[in-house]
């Protein structure tokens, strides 16, 4: 496992299982001769069921966080651009190619877009998307304020929150 922490950009936890991981699987360098992006924590379960995880696996190296714990090393226009394939753009439709990837702008069309649809379905509103949509609010204005590496900390919660619905 990399030791050098001040590289890690962000922990995300991309599986809702209480089991505490065991083994992890390294994500591709990003260049040669580089550490990997990313590191997947896993149960022995999900390491073997998910063959087709780039890397390898490992020992989880006494760490005791739970499966699906994922540390990121990649950039923060990376981290971003993968919230948004993996849930931001799916949720409200906001593309950042749409705003030439200015995550300021991104973000808070998305907000918008959020809170919109939460307007909209009053009557029936669902605890998931408000808590999103409350952290959702605070990247927009974390990176409203020129702090996208901080924005990415809510971004990582609403990824979280994102599977359940």
């Amino acid at each position: 496992m990399p030791s050098d922490f001040t590289r890690l950009t962000g922990l995300r936890q991309v599986l809702d299982y209480p089991t505490t991981a065991t083994t992890r699987r390294q994500g591709p360098a990003a260049a040669p001769g580089e550490p990997p992006d990313r590191l997947a924590l896993l149960c022995p379960g999900h390491s073997e069921a998910l063959p087709e995880r780039p890397g390898t696996p490992a020992d989880a190296d006494g760490l005791s966080l739970s499966c699906g714990s994922v540390l990121g090393y990649r950039s923060i226009e990376q981290l971003l651009q993968s919230h948004a394939d993996l849930w931001l753009t799916p949720l409200t439709w906001v593309a950042p190619k749409a705003h030439a990837w200015a995550w300021p702008e991104v973000l808070d069309q998305a907000d918008r877009v959020l809170r919109a649809r939460l307007g909209e379905d009053s009557a029936d509103e669902d605890e998931t998307l408000q808590s999103i949509a409350m952290m959702l609010g605070t990247a927009s204005r974390n990176a409203a304020e020129g702090d996208l590496y901080q924005a990415t900390v809510p971004l990582a919660y609403c990824e979280t929150l994102a599977q359940r619905l």
